[in-house]
């Protein structure tokens, strides 16, 4: 079970720094999509969804790294 448990932790950084990733990524992508895309109310959304996936795997992470220290109530 411990070694489970190690995995669960291992994969919670990994959903912190890939939610980080591509919170840092965003502007590059919005601005590659701004040559192809002729409507600027689609890149506004484009860009909210990117933003609104990096704080989901921020919060995964943080929620599996909590799980793994049991904190004492």
């Amino acid at each position: 079970m411990d070694n489970k448990n190690k995995v669960q932790l291992i994969w919670g950084i990994a959903l912190i720094l890939m939610g980080v990733g591509v919170f840092f990524r965003v502007p590059v992508v919005i601005e590659k999509m701004s040559d192809t895309v002729e409507f600027n109310s689609g890149l506004y959304f484009f860009r909210f969804s990117f933003y609104l996936i990096s704080v989901i795997l921020i919060g995964g992470g943080i929620k599996k790294i909590q799980n793994y220290w049991p904190f004492k109530k």
